[in-house]
């Protein structure tokens, strides 16, 4: 019993997560169920194009928004992520967000992906990536 009730936990636990990355270089978050191009600590060049997969509820009239924020939380560059299926579908959406800052140097920043909730609800899911921007 203590097997099949294991079982049924792996099996839950791997539907209810976002696809595995299949060589198209998507970081996993789990919690968030979101997949990201940006890994964690990269160094990046503007334009800065983020693609990922994420749920369906992230997404308000086919859009949630991205950001990236300096070290003192200043937004230096922001844009929509672009549902690009059918977002009303459940499941995940596929998505893509371009980001165009200028930086004179290296420049930690945090990369910001936050469900849209127009509803102005508290709990909006957010994931958040830090990443260099470079020259």
């Amino acid at each position: 019993m203590k097997h099949l009730v294991l079982a049924a936990a792996v099996a839950f636990a791997t539907a209810c997560s976002p696809p595995a990355p299949k060589g198209d270089g998507l970081h996993v978050v789990r919690e968030a169920m979101v997949s990201v191009s940006v890994s964690p600590n990269a160094r990046v060049k503007s334009p800065l194009s983020v693609k990922g997969v994420a749920p369906n509820n992230w997404f308000f009239e086919a859009v949630f928004p991205v950001q990236l924020l300096d070290s003192n939380g200043i937004v230096i560059a922001e844009a929509p992520a672009q549902a690009q299926t059918d977002w009303t579908t459940e499941g995940p959406v596929p998505f893509v967000a371009d980001l165009t800052f200028a930086v004179s140097g290296d420049t930690s920043a945090t990369l910001v992906l936050a469900e849209d909730m127009p509803s102005g609800l508290p709990g909006q899911r957010e994931v958040r990536i830090p990443v260099t921007l470079t020259e």
